[in-house]
């Protein structure tokens, strides 16, 4: 019998994602056409509008997976037209997303993807500040989380939740994602030695390095967990002195990217909140970016009938 799931508490942002199809490659386009200062003009194959942002798509994948999942974010007033009832129905506590008086919208981010899954992205954080947040330790509920995710959001927000969830010794997740290069050399250290897990791309841990003036492998040193994802070429694991590698699943066909890194969190949390060992909450989270992969939006994706494990 499965061990009843831990509570999740995911902050994080909430958004309505623009994303847009180039056919073709962007470094086959490059070689064809000069391009210089990032200027280009790139046909669009496809354009569709969806539900995004990264504590949005983590808490929707965990919704989906049965976590018991309450989301700390805030949002503009568009939020209410549907966007709330979407995560409701997959399961997900919005009783904390704040709404901002007189913040007719939320954050927006457009995404541009080629047929390979690379991306460029451009995000507007919205009308709504966090001002209105509530902290962790301000939920009426924080006595009953288990683990909390910190997903991308202003360094200065992500600083004071994580000083919060150290006093109030819940272990948490430091996802910097774009917000990396924002942070300064003694936020980092602080946040480091915090939190349980570090996760990021390979990018990402690279900025992380060059900030704290290190090299990247000693990053290893500095956190209890380090996780590094690597897209087709799998995860990267350092804990408890040892390195670890889960190799990606074969997709046979990416209909689009967007998200799948939100969605392979959450099957990490899943099998971490389930009582499974680092490397099997990983191969968790391998399955659901892969279902992901294969949906055309962050937040419609399904999983297998049998579900997963």
């Amino acid at each position: 019998m499965l061990n009843p799931s831990q509570k999740i508490l995911v902050c994080g942002s909430l958004a309505f994602d623009h994303l847009l199809r180039f056919q073709g490659s962007f470094k086959q386009y490059q070689t064809e056409y000069r391009v210089e200062a990032l200027n280009a003009s790139l046909p669009i194959h496809e354009y569709r509008t969806c539900y995004g942002g990264c504590g949005g798509n983590i808490a929707y994948g965990l919704g989906l997976l049965g976590v018991p999942t309450t989301l700390l974010s805030h949002a503009g007033d568009d939020f209410e037209d549907s966007y709330r009832r979407h995560l409701f129905e997959a399961g997900v506590n919005c009783d904390y997303v704040a709404i901002a008086p007189n913040s007719p919208i939320s954050a927006r981010c457009t995404i541009i993807s080629d047929d390979h899954g690379n991306q460029i992205t451009g995000f507007y954080p919205g009308d709504a500040g966090p001002e209105t947040r509530l902290l962790p330790s301000e939920l009426s509920n924080i006595g009953e989380i288990d683990l909390a995710h910190l997903g991308p959001e202003a360094p200065d927000l992500m600083v004071r939740q994580a000083k919060d969830l150290h006093i109030l010794g819940i272990p948490f997740i430091f996802d910097p994602g774009q917000w990396v290069s924002k942070f300064t050399k003694e936020d980092l250290r602080d946040l480091l030695d915090y939190a349980r897990y570090v996760i990021g791309n390979e990018h990402e841990m690279s900025v992380l390095a060059a900030t704290l003036e290190i090299p990247t492998a000693a990053l290893a040193g500095m956190t209890d967990t380090l996780i590094t994802t690597r897209a087709a070429d799998g995860v990267d694991l350092a804990f408890d002195s040892q390195l670890q590698h889960v190799p990606a699943i074969t997709v046979q066909t990416i209909v689009d990217a967007t998200g799948s890194g939100d969605a392979f969190r959450a099957g990490l949390i899943f099998g971490l909140s389930k009582g499974k060992d680092l490397l099997g909450a990983t191969r968790l989270g391998c399955q659901v970016a892969a279902c992901a992969l294969g949906s055309q939006s962050p937040q419609d994706y399904v999983l297998p009938a049998d579900g997963i494990g």
